[in-house]
């Protein structure tokens, strides 16, 4: 009786051990889809409250409008994310605070008054 006490514990440890990595696994990836209206040229993604931006995620590409950009993140546990894109003329729009945990698709629109985020 006592060793299968123990097999039982043990399996119960080995599926709650199993199970706290999912449960705990923060992703911050996201596919942006750009419906703004124009070609984004430079795109910078950086944890909320961080003073500076960091690089540009398109590098030497540009996300057209229609299009779409699979962006991959690795070692980062923050969750809220700043977001701004600048055109071809260096016109720059910014969204604050996107939570990046709780969104797979982050779709950026504009019409003739405003611009928003939506997250999917």
């Amino acid at each position: 009786m006592t060793r299968l006490i123990r097999l039982v514990a043990i399996g119960l440890l080995g599926f709650a051990l199993g199970m706290a990595h999912p449960l705990h696994a923060v992703t911050q990836d996201f596919t942006l889809v750009n419906q703004t209206g124009v070609e984004v040229y430079r795109l910078f993604i950086s944890e909320t409250g961080n003073d500076s931006w960091e690089e540009d995620v398109l590098g030497n590409g540009t996300l057209p409008d229609g299009h779409r950009l699979d962006v991959s993140f690795s070692g980062r546990t923050a969750c809220l994310w700043d977001m701004m894109v600048t055109d071809e003329d260096d016109n720059s729009l910014t969204w604050q605070a996107i939570n990046l945990c709780e969104a797979s698709v982050v779709v950026l629109r504009c019409n003739d008054e405003e611009c928003w985020a939506e997250h999917e």
